[in-house]
């Protein structure tokens, strides 16, 4: 009985989550900084810790943790609502660190020729 509470108040957290994201999203395409700033806010752990297992750099992933967000905000109009924000943001930050990782490796390789 506590597990099914326990997953029915996971559904409803979540749930919950997604409206607020989607009103955030929606405020924030009209120019609201402060929806902005909350979904800065709501994701910004979560996304630096994934950038920090990709990169293994503190510097770096708060970095692309700030270049993700810069990216997301600036091109908010080109986010599909059909999906949640949190999926958008983190292929963002992602692609990011992939990209530095890249960078990263073709400089190393430049130097040892």
């Amino acid at each position: 009985m506590d597990l099914i509470k326990t997953k029915m108040n996971i559904n409803i957290n979540h749930s919950a989550n997604s409206i607020l994201d989607s009103e955030l999203v929606s405020a924030a395409r009209y120019g609201n900084e402060d929806a902005l700033d909350q979904l800065r806010e709501h994701y910004k752990d979560a996304i630096f810790y994934m950038l920090l297992k990709m990169v293994n750099n503190k510097a770096d992933a708060e970095a692309l943790a700030v270049k993700a967000f810069e990216n997301a905000f600036t091109n908010i109009h080109q986010y599909n609502p059909e999906y949640p924000i949190s999926i958008w943001l983190f292929r963002i930050a992602s692609n990011n660190a992939i990209a530095h990782l890249r960078e990263k490796r073709a400089l190393i390789s430049s130097q040892k020729s």
